[in-house]
């Protein structure tokens, strides 16, 4: 697939940058800067212009509301469990909790299921995966990084986060007709999130320091690649509709590796930024396998 192959090629490009020393030390924050100022907010004005949902979408959407739950109920305590440092859990969290049900979900269902199912992944992608970034996300990446649980601070990071206000806006705007310099201005900054974010991810990666991350690795890809989906196929399974087209697409999205959006929170948060890095890296060509399991087993 056409957007398989650019994300890997983007990461690579990442990679390359940092190992050509051209761009200066820390060079990824500087453009995870951009995607969570400029290129988030305008994937959501450009993605939920004109977006009309069906009723019997909402449960879907709920879903990685859920899958944030989830990752915080199990993840949290194994890490305590562990020893790991706060900011390991905060990155752990955020990288497992929020699959990318965008950039690499909406191709697969495209490839999966069909071309018509792409307007429930992209209320998935807003509803779901998005709006928790800009609420839960930004929360925990706060409280990850200074310790401490303060909700007028937390509120405030909340209400000030350039994605949410773009939300917002998205929203009371919806209806409104767009000029055509605005669309194409919207659009093309939007365009800009996926290069970038991935270049800022390539540029943190370090496999040379892999040995050091093989449990906490394994344990966040494995949550985000198979419990996460098992654990809504089980939800779905309980409610008598897990073999409608909604619960399938649903599962998919959930089977998805970790957001963009939310590793390049947790870069700008400095929370273990190799193994954010290297939770993308690996995760995005290992989920392409995982995620054909998962088709195999709800699709047929």
């Amino acid at each position: 697939m056409q957007q398989i192959a650019f994300i890997l090629l983007c990461l690579v490009i990442g990679v390359l940058l940092r190992a050509s020393g051209r761009l200066p030390e820390g060079a990824h924050r500087v453009l995870g800067g951009w995607v969570i100022n400029v290129a988030l907010p305008a994937t959501a004005l450009k993605s939920v212009h004109g977006l009309a949902p069906t009723w019997d979408w909402w449960l879907a959407a709920a879903t990685p509301w859920l899958g944030v739950g989830l990752a915080l109920a199990m993840l949290v305590p194994v890490g305590r469990a562990l020893g790991w440092t706060r900011g390991r859990i905060g990155a752990v969290v955020l990288v497992a909790g929020w699959g990318n049900t965008s950039f690499v979900g909406l191709p697969m269902i495209a490839a999966f299921a069909g071309s018509q199912w792409l307007g429930l992944g992209l209320v998935i992608d807003l509803f779901g995966s998005y709006l928790a970034l800009s609420v839960l996300g930004i929360g925990i990446a706060a409280v990850a990084s200074e310790g401490r649980f303060a909700p007028r601070a937390v509120a405030w990071r909340i209400a000030t986060f350039p994605p949410f206000i773009a939300i917002l806006v998205a929203f009371a705007t919806n209806e409104l007709a767009r000029p055509d310099w605005v669309t194409q201005t919207v659009n093309a900054l939007a365009d800009t999130l996926t290069p970038l974010a991935l270049a800022a991810v390539g540029y943190a990666l370090r496999f040379e320091r892999l040995r050091g991350h093989v449990v906490p690795l394994a344990i966040g890809l494995g949550h985000r690649l198979v419990l996460a989906p098992f654990a809504l196929w089980l939800l779905y399974m309980a409610l008598g509709q897990a073999e409608g087209g909604v619960a399938r697409i649903a599962i998919l999205e959930m089977a998805m590796p970790p957001m963009l959006g939310a590793s390049i929170v947790a870069l700008e948060h400095d929370l273990e930024p190799e193994l954010v890095a290297q939770m993308i890296g690996i995760g995005v060509p290992v989920s392409m396998l995982t995620a054909w399991a998962w088709w195999s087993l709800i699709g047929a």
